[in-house]
């Protein structure tokens, strides 16, 4: 069995897994092969690394970046690459480097209009406030409207994407695609059927073939919130594109389980990293 998708102590603010607390779990779900894709850093794949190992576990390294492509926003896990290729760490840097200076530009815009934003110190607490807290505070101050069908939390970045999208400069789903390959890794979609408001919107046919047509490898076909008609469409799509499938339950820590699967269902996968489950 396997989770290849999993976030460490490195996500910043709501995950907990710790290398031997991750590795003791899984031990005791029948997990053979765990991975780790952290938001935006490879900070903790060699440590991850070191506690499979020693419990006897095959392990994959990833990270999970914030991207986009073709007018949505996807998550872009990148599996298998050095987590200390220059390219990779320059990418990690880009998310967070290009997120503040949108979040300056927008708080400047909203100081030249005669607004300030009282509450974004709440909410941006002992750290530079980024581009959702500013949103957040926008709404929160009044400046913005809420959102319809949207939590309170997420308004502001639902407003500003559908309103100001080009205020948001993440980076590219293929520019990720080049430098993982460059790295030596692989380039997967992360749940691509998962909806939530502007921020995830299902993956259709043409956007996977567009994917396919940038080098994307692969899609996480398993995933908790897919349905099973989901999974069948995005089993024909991978066949379809000749993508790598991969699997992953996104735990965040022990309060959130994971989602084994059968190590077979990505074999082609797990070869690629040297792991047998034939």
């Amino acid at each position: 069995m396997l989770d290849l998708h999993c976030h460490t102590i490195a996500t910043p603010h709501h995950s907990h897994w710790t290398p031997n607390g991750l590795i003791a779990a899984a031990q005791a779900a029948g997990i053979g092969v765990i991975g780790i894709a952290d938001h935006n850093t490879t900070s903790q794949v060699a440590a991850f690394a070191a506690a499979a190992q020693a419990a006897g576990l095959h392990f994959i390294g990833g990270v999970e970046f914030d991207s986009a492509f073709n007018d949505k926003l996807w998550h872009t896990l990148v599996y298998g690459a050095n987590p200390n290729d220059a390219g990779i760490l320059g990418l990690c840097e880009a998310v967070v480097s290009r997120n503040h200076a949108d979040a300056q530009r927008l708080l400047e815009q909203t100081h030249a209009a005669g607004h300030e934003l009282p509450s974004l110190g709440q909410i941006a607490v002992d750290r530079p406030a980024n581009l959702a807290d500013v949103a957040h505070a926008l709404v929160r101050d009044g400046i913005w409207p809420g959102q319809t069908g949207v939590d309170p939390e997420s308004a502001g970045m639902a407003y500003l994407l559908t309103n100001q999208p080009e205020a948001y400069n993440p980076l590219s789903v293929a520019e990720i695609v080049q430098v993982a390959h460059a790295a030596g890794g692989v380039a997967m979609l992360a749940h691509p059927g998962r909806e939530k408001s502007v921020y995830a919107i299902p993956a259709t046919a043409e956007d996977l073939a567009a994917l396919a047509a940038v080098g994307l490898d692969g899609i996480e076909v398993y995933y908790p919130m897919h349905s099973p008609e989901q999974v069948a469409f995005f089993e024909q799509q991978a066949a379809l594109h000749s993508f790598l499938i991969s699997a992953g339950g996104d735990s965040h820590g022990p309060r959130d389980p994971f989602s084994p699967q059968p190590a077979e269902r990505c074999s082609a996968l797990l070869a690629r990293f040297g792991i047998d489950v034939r």
